[in-house]
């Protein structure tokens, strides 16, 4: 299921976010693959989740 919404995240953020949409030209103009550049953002994403979840725990804490 993490799986799933790191790949919504990613595909959203393709459409919507001037950012990673930047990222993706410069990436492409270097010669990486499309699934390349997903891999990428798919493991910063988690680790921006990661981070919420471990704020969220020590507020709870």
């Amino acid at each position: 299921m993490l799986r799933r919404i790191l790949h919504r995240i990613v595909f959203i953020r393709l459409g919507v976010d001037p950012r990673t949409q930047d990222y993706y030209v410069r990436r492409i103009k270097e010669g990486k693959t499309r699934r390349e550049i997903v891999r990428c953002l798919k493991r910063h994403a988690a680790r921006e989740v990661f981070q919420l979840v471990k704020q969220l725990r020590e507020r709870r804490a």
